[in-house]
């Protein structure tokens, strides 16, 4: 299997799409601290280093279904796979190897934001707001959230092939999840009190309590679970990092374990469905 890592990281190397994704990201990295910081000047008040910490969860997740589609759907529609069965390479190592190879790349995209944004960050911005073990809770549960979405984009490949088709169908899957995601965003941050306006004997009366909108009780516990499971949810969480509304901090380790979980059922799938596939 090692070899065959090795070769699709040569391939990965030469992929214009995944190249200009790096160059992307890389300029995104530079360009968010020394944003903050024209804020910063601009409006003299304080900017935390801690708000690059998310910028780059929600885009390599949507970078990532094209790269995974494309560089996989290369492999089924040259008939690589074929060749790869041919001289005696079994289903699951070449599986592994197009997972391993597509996680890299994810994690490579992660890196070339968070290098030259956190060094800028430190040295433009004001220290940092979050301690040193909260941030590497984030870090990890942003790369694990990209993770997690290159684990379902790589299961999805092995359902359709084709890279055209393979590409259309994972990029709606991911637009419907970010969808979702966003409407129980807008649920949970509904603000627990309100004013309210009831006309009373024909006058218009301004009260002051509590929303009939706000979820509560169990809805609200499940709606939050929900935007945990989600990676999509995810990514909105470490994006806005507002504990006012999400607890991101408290809800971290059951974010982290929901990604390990999807990772694992994804690529278990992904291998299932691979070795009953019909090689044509």
């Amino acid at each position: 299997m090692c070899n065959l890592l090795l070769a699709n990281l040569a391939r990965l190397k030469k992929n214009i799409l995944f190249i200009f994704s790096a160059v992307v990201m890389l300029i995104l990295g530079i360009f968010t601290p020394i944003s903050i910081y024209s804020e910063k000047i601009k409006y003299l008040q304080l900017q935390e280093a801690d708000k690059v910490i998310g910028g780059y969860v929600i885009f390599v997740c949507i970078i990532m279904a094209f790269i995974c589609c494309v560089f996989c759907g290369e492999e089924h529609d040259g008939g690589t796979v074929r060749n790869k069965l041919s001289v005696g390479h079994i289903r699951m190592h070449i599986y592994s190897a197009q997972f391993l190879t597509c996680i890299i790349a994810g994690v490579i995209l992660c890196l070339l934001y968070l290098i030259p944004a956190l060094l800028l960050g430190s040295i433009l911005l004001d220290a940092f707001e979050t301690n040193f073990g909260l941030l590497l809770l984030y870090f990890i549960s942003g790369i694990l959230c990209v993770c997690a979405c290159i684990s379902i984009y790589c299961m999805l490949m092995t359902m359709i092939p084709k890279r055209t088709a393979g590409t259309a169908f994972t990029t709606f899957i991911m637009l419907v999840l970010i969808f979702i995601a966003n409407q129980v965003r807008i649920l949970l941050i509904i603000p627990a009190e309100t004013y309210q306006f009831p006309v009373i004997n024909g006058v218009v009366t301004e009260i002051y309590g509590k929303n009939p909108h706000y979820p509560t009780g169990i809805y609200r516990n499940f709606l939050e679970i929900f935007f945990d499971v989600l990676p999509s949810g995810q990514a909105y969480q470490i994006f806005f990092r507002n504990p006012q509304h999400f607890q991101t901090a408290e809800h971290l380790p059951r974010m982290i374990a929901f990604s390990c979980m999807i990772i694992a059922l994804s690529f278990l799938t992904g291998v299932r469905i691979f070795e009953k596939k019909d090689i044509k």
